[in-house]
């Protein structure tokens, strides 16, 4: 795999997740991003190889609604899903 097109797809991840978190809120957000660096410290963009990371924080403050952001972070993604990365990232997401 090219490195290049490994950031890109990195990059890409940690828009969505960026974008549909807004979506929601700006406090939305920042409760997430807070929440990441808090417990794993990680980023957004740390996100496309630790998904377990971003899923445990939705899942903690969010509970049952967090299946309601993965499937909008799920849609936007789907057309990048011939990735086995982003296949996986999603995957663990929607778990």
């Amino acid at each position: 795999m090219n490195v290049d097109s490994n950031q890109a797809r990195k990059a890409l991840v940690a828009f969505v997740i960026e974008r549909e978190l807004l979506k929601i809120g700006k406090m939305t957000l920042d409760q997430v991003t807070s929440r990441l660096y808090e417990e794993h410290h990680c980023y957004l963009g740390d996100c496309y190889e630790h998904p377990e990371y971003l899923a445990e924080v939705l899942k903690r403050l969010f509970g049952n609604s967090h299946t309601v952001i993965a499937e909008s972070i799920k849609k936007e993604l789907a057309d990048f899903t011939e990735h086995k990365q982003i296949e996986r990232f999603l995957k663990i997401i929607s778990g």
